[in-house]
């Protein structure tokens, strides 16, 4: 049916051997991810998972703008305008992030398909696939200090395998990614032109896979290094990231997120991109920030087990205390891009109102049996 938000097709290719096609097929919204959408999602996976002749899973997006801008963000916001609190936003959280720890657990490879926009939910999927494959449109943040969120969805687990610095600096100025950023990052495996994208579905079904997760990957690499497909690559945007990383990691260099957060702002060179940033962190929850340096302080520390459990907890304790719920407001709601934190500078945020976050949210995290 045309209507349904996700499209699901069985890819039938050589030896009787059969790929899995999911596209999140909402492009009016980006392709975020509704609840519905991650339930569906998850069954299929569990369905698949168990299926002998499904080999692998593609997961792409409907339309030319996003793979997927991220969460159902308005539903969100209806829970936690709720007299009866955020009990849709707890629950949606947390189909969320069972959905992104299967995927990162899951048998057989997982391949996402990322033309366009990649954010929030979307970030989830990619991050949980096995093969990542971006395109001349590939746009990759993690824009949530603007709307009082964090950086969820695993990216706790993510930081410390970035260049040094980097991951701290995107969460705090939401800055965007290319596909030459994200390949020279490791955060994609390999890069498609988005004009190639239906030959190289077809060139799926030539192939004959195996029952083997690293002959699969290898058959699917050897299929992108096709000069064919290397031509078009080459004409791709180059990485600003590459080339800024050493200032990136002076200003980032420093054991205090005030610190941090001088430097950025404080950071003198007529640049688009990076004047963005430092705009996008003087707009953003001054309590994100916080947050977000928290995050940067436990990366290494935690297992992708605990990533998950500490990023639902601080998730439900967001939900309840404000920031979020006004950075939508302002952002998605009303429109009026003037939202009023919790507090006014990252400078004035009380430690105590950062632990409020940690506390545990229930007696019980509901993720502490994945």
């Amino acid at each position: 049916m045309p209507n349904e938000e996700l499209l699901v097709e069985i890819l039938e290719c050589q030896h009787d051997t059969k790929v899995g096609h999911i596209t999140l097929n909402s492009p009016e919204t980006l392709n975020s991810l509704t609840m519905n959408m991650v339930n569906k999602i998850s069954n299929l996976l569990d369905d698949w998972e168990v299926d002998p002749q499904i080999k692998m899973i593609l997961v792409s997006g409907s339309g030319e703008k996003a793979f997927c801008a991220g969460g159902d963000i308005r539903a969100l916001y209806e829970s936690m305008c709720s007299p009866e609190g955020p009990v849709f936003a707890e629950s949606f959280f947390e189909s969320e992030y069972r959905l992104d720890y299967k995927l990162h657990n899951f048998s057989k490879p997982i391949i996402s398909l990322l033309d366009g926009i990649v954010m929030g939910g979307g970030a989830g999927l990619m991050f949980g696939s096995s093969y990542k494959i971006a395109t001349e449109r590939t746009k990759f943040a993690m824009p949530e200090i603007g709307v009082g969120l964090f950086p969820d969805v695993g990216f706790t687990s993510l930081i410390k395998d970035l260049p040094e610095g980097l991951g701290l600096y995107i969460m705090l100025t939401a800055s965007q990614l290319n596909a030459a950023d994200m390949r020279f990052c490791n955060l994609v495996d390999s890069c498609l032109s988005y004009t190639k994208m239906q030959d190289f579905l077809l060139d799926v079904l030539e192939v004959a896979w195996q029952d083997d997760v690293d002959e699969n990957l290898a058959l699917l690499d050897s299929i992108l290094k096709r000069s064919s497909y290397l031509k078009e690559v080459e004409n791709f945007p180059s990485s600003k990231v590459e080339g800024e990383l050493e200032k990136i990691q002076s200003m980032t260099n420093e054991d205090n997120l005030i610190k941090i957060v001088d430097n950025i702002m404080g950071h003198a060179i007529e640049d688009e991109w990076f004047t963005r940033g430092k705009e996008s962190l003087k707009k953003g929850s001054p309590t994100s920030a916080h947050l977000i340096w928290l995050q940067h302080l436990n990366s290494s520390s935690l297992s992708l087990k605990e990533v998950f459990n500490f990023e639902l907890n601080l998730a439900i304790q967001i939900t309840r205390m404000g920031d979020f719920k006004e950075g939508i407001r302002a952002l998605i709601i009303d429109k009026d891009n003037k939202p009023k934190w919790k507090y006014d500078s990252i400078k004035n945020v009380q430690q105590a109102w950062i632990d409020k976050h940690t506390d545990l949210a229930w007696e019980i995290n509901p993720l502490e049996d994945l």
